[in-house]
């Protein structure tokens, strides 16, 4: 029977076999894009990652790569001086050059101290490097990647093109929401460090609006076409605008995030703040950076994921269904009710894997029992 599933995005991550560092760096790739191996039952954004070191005995060749089992492929090359110095490599890496489909992105990471030498004059050096400081630790060059394949994994799945030399627009904007009276400097300080480090946009307040047009406006049509980075300070629940912003970005599901920077405390935490990703402030500006565009990422492939299971399954021709790309909570029930029909159909509200605990879905199912929250995990309970 053919597959008729493919997967949004495929990432193949190849390193030679003499290169011991090799699985280490690939194992760190498997946990940023598809789950943390440390923590198998955690949330993660679920792309399927694929490794290729090891050699077909009757090639003496990695397994190749099949372009057609995925709608977008990423393959990222750990280029070491092994990989150059060995012909078979060589050979391999020309061929995915020249049969690559137009879906499919080469990102070459110089992990060897004359791997980028080697490759001029090859095919390979058209494409920009992933460039690394050889004398960084493991951790560190591993934030760099990291950082670095988000930016272009967002882009690949915006189905901006990354063609090298092109004049390519930011994947995303962030929006920094914070409150004047006490989140005003830090959110300034990131911004600072965004526009001198980083290919990426912000809108900031009302400094970013251009002169005779309406602030509310603005402000909430850059909150619909942005990751919101919330600087939770003390101040921020107090702040009316504040919690616009936030209504407004849950609203439009749009990425959010929340920064952690209570000093002394709240006199009411603000509801809505919940059932995001935070972190801690702590100076720690590429962690925070890298959080907003896996939720980028994440909403990105978990639609299309979904969106595919749903028709995989019939999901769609036997209920009346919804998709939303994270967790549900109370507030989905606003939508929800906006988008009801008179068929007689039971409602379905998909979500990404994995499923919230019975505690929580109980919750849900007492605001409305005729509406069924599931995953495509759970799919099992409704075919």
């Amino acid at each position: 029977m053919k597959n008729i599933y493919k997967s949004p995005l495929n990432i193949y991550v190849a390193w030679h076999p003499k290169f011991t560092q090799g699985k280490d760096y690939a194992n760190e790739i498997y946990s940023i894009f598809c789950r943390d191996s440390k923590k198998p039952l955690s949330r993660g954004i679920g792309i399927p990652v694929f490794f290729r070191s090891k050699h077909d005995p009757t090639t003496n060749l990695p397994i190749e790569i099949d372009f057609k089992e995925a709608d977008r492929n990423a393959i990222i090359l750990l280029l070491d001086d092994e990989m150059f110095n060995d012909e078979n490599w060589c050979n391999y890496i020309d061929y995915i050059l020249k049969n690559i489909s137009a879906n499919t992105r080469v990102f070459p990471v110089e992990l060897g101290k004359y791997a980028r030498y080697q490759n001029e004059g090859s095919e390979l050096s058209q494409t920009q490097f992933v460039k690394l400081n050889q004398n960084d630790s493991f951790d560190e060059k591993v934030r760099v990647i990291r950082n670095t394949l988000l930016h272009d994994f967002c882009r690949l799945m915006m189905n901006l093109d990354t063609t090298p030399n092109l004049e390519i627009p930011p994947p995303i904007k962030l929006f920094l929401s914070h409150a004047k009276l006490d989140g005003e400097i830090i959110a300034k300080e990131f911004r600072s460090h965004i526009e001198n480090n980083l290919k990426l946009n912000t809108f900031f307040d009302a400094n970013d609006i251009a002169d005779g047009y309406d602030f509310e406006t603005q402000i909430k049509a850059n909150l619909k076409t942005s990751a919101v980075i919330v600087f939770h300070s003390d101040e921020y629940s107090n702040r009316e605008w504040c919690r616009i912003e936030v209504i407004v970005a849950k609203r439009n599901k749009s990425p959010l995030v929340v920064v952690h920077n209570i000093e002394k405390g709240e006199n009411r935490s603000f509801p809505y703040l919940g059932n995001v990703p935070t972190i801690r402030w702590n100076n720690n500006f590429n962690d925070v950076i890298d959080l907003a565009l896996i939720q980028v990422l994440n909403n990105r492939y978990s639609t299309e994921k979904i969106e595919k299971e749903i028709k995989l399954y019939r999901v769609d021709k036997k209920y009346d269904w919804e998709l939303i790309s994270s967790p549900p909570e109370l507030f989905n029930f606003i939508d929800l009710g906006k988008t009801k029909t008179k068929s007689k159909k039971k409602r379905i509200v998909v979500y990404p894997d994995p499923p919230l605990g019975t505690e929580e879905l109980n919750v849900l199912s007492e605001l409305d029992s005729k509406t069924k929250f599931i995953t495509p995990i759970t799919f099992s309970e409704i075919v």
